[in-house]
């Protein structure tokens, strides 16, 4: 599967080398926009693996672009600038993860750096659907206990009797003890 990425350049020239660089190391440019606004609005509505700017775009430098994505999404992020500002770019950068690739383009460094990035995102973007995973079994937990309190405070059970009632609850109606939750809070919590 291709490295979907997001191609920001306000130079056409620019952009079919890039593009051609980013297909040899395993990219498939989605889109490919000129401007901040777009870019954003892009990054916003689909989900890219990469970002890569090549600075200047037509209404900035890039660095807020790349600062804020690398802050609000998944993807990874490659900012092209200029040699002379490479450096003191890098550093202003470096804390929020963006790659910074100075002009003119090695390639080999580009494909290293490429694969640096795209293996940081991978991991990311792991760490980020468990996190998710673990919100979402903490937020049922917890509902699960809202519910166990609420048997206990409205038909006097003890805690271990509560939890077995939701669990047989949800074996007999074959739903997820979840659902039983929900419908108890639904009963009981209108008593309040």
């Amino acid at each position: 599967m291709k490295n979907k990425t997001l191609l920001v350049s306000r130079l056409s020239s620019a952009v079919n080398a890039i593009s051609a660089l980013l297909e040899e190391n395993g990219c498939e440019v989605g889109a490919v926009v000129s401007d901040e606004q777009s870019a954003r609005e892009l990054a916003n509505d689909t989900v890219y693996d990469t970002v890569v700017i090549n600075s200047p775009i037509e209404d900035s430098d890039g660095v807020d672009l790349a600062v804020t994505l690398s802050k609000n999404t998944i993807c990874g992020v490659v900012l092209i600038v200029p040699s002379e500002k490479a450096a003191h770019i890098g550093k202003t950068v470096s804390d929020y993860g963006v790659v910074v690739v100075s002009k003119p383009i090695n390639k080999m460094l580009f494909r290293q750096l490429l694969g640096v990035v795209q293996a940081a995102q991978k991991r990311y973007a792991g760490l980020s659907r468990e996190n998710e995973r673990l919100r979402s079994t903490l937020e049922e937990s917890k509902l699960i206990n809202r519910a166990k309190f609420l048997l206990m405070q409205y038909l006097a059970l003890s805690e271990e009797r509560a939890h077995k009632y939701i669990e047989k609850q949800a074996m007999d109606m074959r739903i997820s003890k979840v659902e039983v939750a929900r419908q108890i809070m639904k009963t009981y919590s209108s008593k309040h």
